[in-house]
C-alpha cells in the first residue's frame, strides 16, 4: 500500500514551460469510476505540464484489503496495488488508442490505501498541493445528497482544491432524480422563465471588431 505523498515527493516536477497542474482521481473499479478517470487524463490534456494521481480507497480485510466496485473483491496489498495500477494502464491505453495522450504526463501516480474515501482523497490532494478533485457520484439518499452522492459530498465540503463531480448520465447505479420541472407542453420552452434576463454575448470572429451585446429576443 502506498501512502500520498507530499509536495517534495510528487511523482512528477513543473519544467521550463510551465507550472505543474495536479489532478486527484477518486477511482473505484465502477463504470463511473472509469469515467472519472478518463475525464482527469482529458483534462490533463488541457495543460502542457500536468501529473494525474488516481486513488483508490479500500476498507480493511483480515486477508488484505477490500477494494470497492461492482464486485468487490479482497485482495493482499501488494496485489491490490498492480491490480489498480494494471486497471489504470487498461483504461489509459485504449484512450492513448483513441485520442491524442496529454503533452507532459509520462507517468500516472497510483494509490491503494485504507480508510473513509472522503478523507484519503482529499488528505491526497492536499498533500500534493493538487488543483482538482475529479470523482464520481453513485448514491442518492436524503435532501442533502440529491444531487450529490455521500462521498462527493463529503469530498465537496472537505476539498482543498476546486472538484470536478461526475453524475451517470443514465443513472448508473443510482435511482432517477426526480423531475424537476413538469413536462413542457407544446410551445413551451426549458428557458422561458429567464428570457426577460437572459443576454447574449455575440463575438465577431470575422472582422474582429468590438463585442456586440444584444438583448434576448
Amino acid at each position: 500500500m502506498q501512502h500520498p505523498t507530499s509536495p517534495r515527493q510528487t511523482p512528477s516536477q513543473p519544467t521550463a514551460s510551465g507550472a505543474l497542474y495536479r489532478i486527484v482521481v477518486g477511482s473505484d473499479f465502477s463504470e463511473l469510476g472509469d469515467r472519472a478517470l478518463l475525464e482527469g487524463v482529458r483534462l490533463c490534456s488541457l495543460h502542457a505540464n500536468s501529473a494525474l494521481h488516481v486513488i483508490t480507497v479500500a476498507a480493511e480485510s483480515p486477508a488484505g484489503v477490500l477494494l470497492p466496485g461492482d464486485r468487490p473483491q479482497v485482495r493482499p496489498r501488494a496485489d491490490a496495488l498492480e491490480l489498480a495500477r494494471a486497471h489504470v494502464a487498461d483504461l489509459t491505453g485504449r484512450y492513448v488508442s483513441s485520442a491524442p495522450w496529454p503533452p507532459g504526463l509520462d507517468k500516472i501516480a497510483v494509490y491503494v490505501v485504507v480508510g473513509s474515501p472522503a478523507e484519503r482523497i482529499t488528505t491526497l490532494a492536499g498533500a500534493i498541493d493538487a488543483d482538482l478533485i475529479v470523482i464520481g457520484t453513485h448514491a442518492r439518499r436524503g435532501i442533502d445528497r440529491m444531487i450529490l452522492g455521500s462521498v462527493a459530498l463529503e469530498v465537496v465540503k472537505r476539498a482543498p482544491c476546486g472538484v470536478f463531480v461526475l453524475r451517470p448520465r443514465d443513472f448508473l447505479s443510482g435511482e432517477k432524480l426526480p423531475e424537476i420541472q413538469p413536462p413542457l407542453q407544446p410551445g413551451e420552452h426549458a428557458l422561458m422563465p429567464y428570457r426577460e434576463r437572459v443576454t447574449y454575448h455575440y463575438v465577431d470572429r470575422l472582422t474582429r471588431g468590438s463585442d456586440r451585446i444584444m438583448p434576448a429576443i
